[in-house]
């Protein structure tokens, strides 16, 4: 189980070092003009829980998430993400396609997201038996927030929105057969950011 975990974080620092390096190539590239690239940090804390066989286990947590977007237009953005999400038993690294429109152009704007891809899940908690695995299945998360310019290359992000991770729970009973069910997360989010333009 422990490696794994391992080779997931290997695989999440990977992508996020080569979305960075595309980010520094564009940055490269453009001699001072405005760059059709941006790049978004944010953390966030959850509030929510694991809906499970007909019952409700609060169950928060925190995330970091990292994604890097497209210029559209100068009111839309599209882009790819990544991140890791750490709740009080289980982990998630979403991997996702997202969508950024603002209100306005302007170095304060109102803007509204949605995120949709998949994750990869598992079990930090050593009193689970052995043969219980979590496999992640759908991410989504759909928010809104406020961006606010502080110079040329940086803005600052307050946002929130609905996310739902579903995961499918494997084990075995006494018997050795296996069995699964479906396990759905829905969870608040409130998260501070910071984009680099």
């Amino acid at each position: 189980m422990l490696d794994k975990m391992n080779t997931r974080i290997i695989h999440t620092i990977l992508f996020l070092l080569i979305q960075q390096g595309i980010l520094w190539i564009d940055a490269w590239s453009q001699n001072g003009e405005e760059s059709q690239f941006t790049s978004r940090l944010n953390v966030s804390y959850l509030f929510g829980g694991q809906l499970y066989n007909d019952h409700f286990i609060y169950n928060p947590g925190f995330s970091i998430q990292y994604a890097h977007s497209y210029k559209v237009s100068k009111n839309f953005e599209a882009g790819i993400g990544t991140g890791y999400i750490h709740l009080t038993e289980e982990s998630f690294v979403p991997v996702y396609v997202e969508v950024l429109g603002y209100k306005k152009h302007s170095k304060n704007s109102p803007f509204i997201r949605f995120q949709m891809g998949g994750s990869a899940a598992w079990y930090r908690n050593d009193n689970y038996p052995s043969d219980y695995d979590l496999k992640g299945r759908i991410f989504f998360s759909a928010g809104m927030g406020r961006r606010i310019q502080i110079n040329e290359r940086y803005s600052v992000l307050f946002q929130w929105s609905l996310c739902h991770i579903s995961a499918l729970v494997e084990y075995q009973i006494f018997d050795g057969n296996d069995y699964s069910s479906l396990a759905n997360y829905d969870m608040l989010q409130l998260s501070f950011g910071i984009m680099r333009l």
